[in-house]
């Protein structure tokens, strides 16, 4: 399956998680089951970037060690931009061997796959123009803006443009336009909040280097 074939033939979202969900049980079965960032491309295909976006949004949902957040958002700037180039999904070799907490993911798409069912009685296929072929390119615009705006190293600022990509890559794979514009409602509330709480951390270091500065010079007693 392509991105280029979403919008040629309906191809709904749950039993593409149903086969994601049955590959990670067999891998987490095996004695030495560890999972990776190119791993994780193999299963959803080089060319699905859409699944891998949505797999990775919602990654980025989960809380992780310093630096996990962005690792993340960088997995989707990678996968956004190979789609706007039209060209195959791959990771650098560190990149690709980093290792994914397997069992997390596993529940996390064992999750998914309850919430799309719930989803799949209010979404259906409609507004078409939005999930085609002809609308790729403006999702993986969306997808670099948000994956951009997850880099910003303010915590939690994640959480909203990251559901909202996850909710634009739904709707493209289930042909739901308008899942596709609350995605991108959504996650332009979430850049909007991550740009207000940016400049409101660099109104504060300014405020505080003008006191620090005023200290010194003895201004201030």
């Amino acid at each position: 399956m392509t991105d280029e074939t979403l919008g040629r033939e309906h191809d709904p979202i749950i039993p593409i998680v149903d086969v994601i969900v049955a590959q990670l049980r067999e891998r987490a079965g095996r004695p030495d089951a560890v999972l990776t960032s190119a791993d994780l491309l193999v299963m959803v295909g080089e060319r699905s970037h859409v699944l891998a976006i949505m797999l990775f949004a919602l990654l980025n949902l989960l809380p992780g060690p310093p630096g996990y957040n962005f690792l993340m958002a960088v997995a989707m700037f990678a996968v956004a931009i190979a789609m706007l180039l039209r060209r195959p999904m791959s990771f650098g070799s560190w990149f690709g061997r980093m290792r994914l907490p397997l069992k997390v993911i596993q529940k996390l798409l064992e999750a998914l796959s309850v919430i799309v069912r719930w989803a799949a009685k209010i979404s259906a296929p409609r507004w078409r123009v939005l999930t085609g072929p002809g609308a790729m390119p403006f999702v993986a615009v969306i997808a670099i803006l948000l994956a951009l705006v997850n880099m910003a190293p303010v915590p939690f600022m994640n959480l909203i443009p990251s559901a909202g990509l996850a909710v634009v890559c739904m709707g493209v794979l289930n042909e739901d336009g308008i899942a596709v514009l609350v995605g991108v409602a959504i996650g332009a509330l979430g850049a909007l909040v991550a740009l207000v709480a940016v400049w409101l951390i660099l109104v504060l270091v300014f405020a505080l280097g003008d006191i620090v500065e005023h200290v010194v010079e003895g201004d201030i007693p």
